[in-house]
């Protein structure tokens, strides 16, 4: 009697990233369609549909249409300042979302996605009520998105430190980094933008705040990858 061969073990293939693909064709579509349209029409898009934090202040205090206003907490994710400024966000994006969708499922990655430019853009309101410029563009979702990604695939070499008294994890300390990384190339972008002469339109808390709603959603999948759901 022959002896039994071994077993083939084949090896893993991760599903499609429906989800990443989807929303990075969503925000290329819009912004094709802003180019297809031209400057004027592109200017009316993001002032109609961009986050100004004035306009959201105006409508808590009743003097501006509430609906419409707060839509633009969606909007805006979808919109950006020109194919640079997308191309950038977008490659950053692909990089991260679809690991971080291995392990949420495609629904999770899209409410994360959507949570992350939420709470960025409240976080951009509540530091500059009264600031005129729209906001624009993907990056507090995405930083959402990398802020899971630094907790469920982050591998820590750093040891635990006490900060003030407390005890900070390596985890935690390698996730900061990661979104240390994350805003000063996002800084960087900017003063690439304004042509060296600022930061001022760079909207800072939505990175911020984004980042730090990833970080903490990330803790409902644990610590490292899982089976795709």
């Amino acid at each position: 009697m022959s002896e039994p061969g071994p077993d083939i073990v084949k090896p893993f293939k991760p599903p499609s990233p429906i989800a990443t693909n989807s929303l990075l064709g969503l925000c290329v579509a819009v912004q094709a369609a802003i180019a297809i349209g031209g400057a004027g029409f592109g200017q009316a898009v993001i002032w109609n549909f961009g986050l100004v934090p004035a306009r959201i202040s105006a409508a808590l205090a009743g003097q501006a249409p509430l609906v419409p206003s707060l839509l633009t907490f969606v909007t805006h994710m979808l919109l950006h300042s020109g194919w640079l400024h997308l191309g950038l966000n977008l490659l950053f994006f692909a990089w991260v979302g679809r690991y971080v969708e291995w392990v949420t499922g495609r629904w999770a990655l899209v409410g994360l996605f959507l949570a992350g430019g939420i709470v960025g853009g409240v976080a951009q309101v509540v530091a500059s009520p009264l600031g005129t410029s729209p906001i624009v563009g993907a990056s507090g979702a995405i930083a959402a998105i990398f802020g899971a990604y630094a907790v469920l695939f982050a591998t820590s070499r750093v040891a635990p430190r006490r900060v003030f008294g407390l005890t900070i994890s390596g985890e935690t300390l390698t996730s900061l980094w990661y979104a240390a990384t994350w805003i000063g190339l996002q800084l960087l972008t900017g003063l690439a933008f304004n042509g060296g002469t600022g930061m001022t339109h760079i909207a800072i808390w939505t990175h911020i705040g984004g980042f730090l709603t990833g970080l903490a959603a990330a803790r409902i999948w644990g610590g490292g990858p899982k089976p795709y759901q």
